[in-house]
């Protein structure tokens, strides 16, 4: 009876231990999942900020432009923005919100925001920020341009995956080592108590 009750309580912790090693396995998944997440998050925040900065200094450049009502100047701005490698397109408004210059090949803003598409899809991974154009303590236009975070992240995303796909796969070569270990270490002991045997005459 003492004998079953150690094989049970034997199997009882091999399945603990088990089960505790799977739950292990698992967590450290959804850590790396929730890791990349982050990571992907704090590259869409900081190229935010950088086009917020960049517009921001623009529109302090086009306020002698609309003052003088010079809407080459304008165009020739707008057309550097969309230079940019961040910015698909860039258009400046005057204070009743009609618009004074576009940048080259710009696209509707109906179009930009997915007004006119399913599901809004033509948005995807597009971003619209406006800045007022501030000329003394009044406004005198604004300047929109459209972001695309996926063309500048790419490159940096895909490091990101490659590296949480080397910890996954090192969690799985940690895994597979540790079953070996056991495995060898069992049949090991498993291999010493039958040699151990008395031999009767």
């Amino acid at each position: 009876m003492l004998q079953i009750n150690k094989k049970r309580l034997r199997r009882l912790w091999q399945l603990l231990v088990i089960s505790i090693c799977l739950v292990t396995v698992v967590m450290l998944f959804v850590y790396s999942n929730n890791l990349n997440n982050r990571n992907y998050k704090m590259l869409f925040d900081q190229t935010e900020d950088m086009a917020r900065l960049f517009l921001r200094q623009m529109a302090v450049s086009a306020v002698p432009a609309i003052s003088d009502d010079n809407t080459g100047r304008l165009e020739k701005l707008v057309n550097n923005l969309q230079k940019e490698p961040l910015v698909l397109d860039a258009t400046i408004y005057n204070a009743e919100g009609l618009v004074i210059a576009n940048s080259d090949n710009a696209m509707p803003l109906s179009q930009l925001t997915g007004l006119n598409t399913p599901l809004s899809v033509a948005s995807i991974g597009r971003q619209q920020l406006v800045e007022p154009i501030i000329k003394g303590d009044r406004i005198v236009g604004f300047l929109r341009v459209t972001l695309e975070h996926g063309s500048v992240i790419k490159a940096a995303a895909n490091r990101l995956d490659k590296s949480i796909n080397l910890v996954r796969a090192m969690i799985l070569l940690a895994l597979a080592t540790g079953a070996w270990l056991a495995f060898t270490l069992f049949h090991r002991k498993t291999g010493h108590s039958r040699l151990s045997l008395p031999i009767n005459d």
